[in-house]
């Protein structure tokens, strides 16, 4: 009966690591990607694609929660084969990692009460001593106020949803994301609104998936893909 056992197992249909696809998202940033803590299911623009992305390549997506802050460590040890979910170009990402072409263009705006649209009218009416600005821990909302910031409060926190209650409970006065994060917020939350920074200041920057240096193969098979969606 061992015997039989070892050759039932030896023979049986497994399920392969190239059968799945590992994808890494943080499931803070609607509308790109969202996480339910009720349901423990991701959703989102960036989340369709990706099972889109992995019917097209005959595996099973699997959806490995991480944060802005562990991203690229988390790439580096291999957590997953890709991430996505409103990740941003810039030079420091792109001297560890391989991007896919870009799935949108993308700024960086001033989000804020729309009772202090009054007060907000530029970057230099936002960096004064006594307003506060608020971001989320080691995304680039995070490098973009500490590179630019000279006079203002800045607080870090750990949870980029977290931002917008405080906003709203006028426990700070400012944040800086994405145009696209900004819009969607506005849907949400008819209370803020946002102003669109001078192009020195907020450059467009492309958002990408990101794979490691590792993984040419499937950043080429991805793009081919992604050409014939956007």
């Amino acid at each position: 009966m061992a015997l039989l056992s070892l050759l039932f197992f030896a023979c049986s249909p497994r399920v392969s690591s190239d059968a799945i696809l590992r994808v890494g998202t943080t499931g803070d940033y609607p509308p790109l990607t969202s996480f339910d803590t009720l349901t423990g299911k991701f959703s989102g623009e960036d989340i369709d694609m990706a099972i889109r992305l992995g019917h097209h390549l005959g595996r099973k997506v699997i959806f490995v929660r991480t944060t802005w802050k562990t991203l690229a460590e988390d790439m580096l040890a291999g957590k997953f084969d890709l991430a996505t979910g409103g990740i941003s170009v810039n030079v420091t990402r792109e001297k560890l990692f391989n991007f896919s072409i870009p799935l949108l263009l993308d700024r960086k705006v001033a989000v804020f009460r729309a009772t202090d649209r009054h007060k907000f009218r530029d970057f230099k009416s936002i960096d004064l001593p006594d307003v506060r600005v608020i971001e989320n821990i080691g995304g680039t909302n995070e490098a973009f106020a500490k590179q630019h910031l000279r006079h203002a409060i800045l607080q870090i926190i750990p949870d980029n949803q977290r931002v917008f209650k405080a906003l709203l409970a006028n426990k700070a006065d400012v944040m800086f994301t994405d145009e696209t994060e900004a819009r969607y917020q506005q849907t949400q939350h008819p209370e803020l609104t946002w102003l669109r920074l001078d192009e020195n200041i907020s450059p467009a920057y492309a958002k990408a998936i990101m794979y490691s240096k590792k993984d040419s193969l499937l950043q080429q098979k991805v793009n081919t893909w992604l050409r014939k969606q956007l």
